[in-house]
């Protein structure tokens, strides 16, 4: 059978998005691993599966492209959100995952927010190997750069480095090993950040199961929340990514991304029902 899908993205970060609420079909890891692949599939970051919420408007299900399910994504909940409002006729919703309840508004510019209440940042949620202080890990035997980490939870794991420069820093040698590091049981997300003024940040990201993105939006809101949490940046944020800026505030305990979500193209795929 032929199954619709939606290719979209928020600021380069990518995803296939199925309505599977009536049509109910599993993925296996197998597969999401054929379609992620970029030469030989579709090609994404993450496969997102639309099913019905008892609660909220839709649950989201979000499997990386090695075929691992996640627990939360940002951008992704840009562009479901970005559909929803199209096809409820509302500017308002919120979005379910396994770890989190994300609302969404459309602006009448066109951007959209995201806003997540903060989770728990205990120990616990990041499953380490060892006690260790989760506000200053060193990973300077990879390079100088990489000390004074600090884990945040986005209600997914996410390690952030702030480093004097990004051009001087190439996290595609490294974050493969801080991703895969023994002290991490579940694997981590990692961002490292450079610090342009008090309102104006940039960072690049390194995505557990899918490696170097263009964008992330829970590694986005993790890594401005790490800075503001050093005092190293305000409570409203510029954050210039690949393609073009989104803001991040936070306001006590609400973190709010606020950017675009844009269609790339609709496609259908063989799924073969056995």
């Amino acid at each position: 059978m032929n199954i619709p899908f939606v290719k979209m993205h928020g600021n380069g970060n990518d995803f296939v998005i199925i309505d599977n609420s009536n049509i109910n079909l599993t993925f296996s890891n197998k597969k999401i691993l054929q379609l992620g692949n970029r030469n030989f599939g579709i090609g994404f970051d993450q496969l997102i599966l639309l099913e019905s919420s008892s609660k909220y408007d839709i649950f989201m299900k979000i499997y990386n492209c090695d075929g691992i399910e996640v627990e939360m994504c940002g951008n992704a909940a840009r562009c479901v959100a970005s559909l929803l409002f199209t096809s409820n006729k509302k500017n308002k919703v919120k979005i379910e995952t396994i770890s989190s309840v994300l609302s969404a508004q459309l602006f009448k510019n066109g951007q959209i927010s995201v806003d997540i209440e903060l989770p728990s940042q205990d120990k616990k949620y990041f499953s380490l190997s060892k006690e260790i202080d989760i506000g200053n890990i060193d990973f300077s035997n990879l390079h100088p750069f990489l000390k004074g980490g600090i884990l945040v939870n986005m209600g997914n794991p996410h390690i952030v480095f702030i480093v004097p420069s990004l051009n001087a820093f190439n996290l595609g040698l490294f974050g493969k090993n801080i991703e895969t590091n023994s002290l991490f049981k579940n694997k981590i997300n990692v961002e490292v950040v450079e610090i342009i003024s008090d309102d104006n940040i940039k960072i690049h990201f390194w995505e557990r199961g899918v490696g170097l993105t263009l964008a992330c939006g829970s590694g986005t809101l993790a890594a401005v929340y790490a800075c503001y949490k050093k005092k190293k940046c305000s409570s409203r944020v510029k954050v210039a990514l690949s393609k073009e800026e989104v803001t991040v505030s936070i306001n006590q305990n609400i973190l709010s991304l606020i950017g675009k979500a844009e269609v790339s193209f609709l496609g259908e795929f063989f799924y073969e029902q056995k």
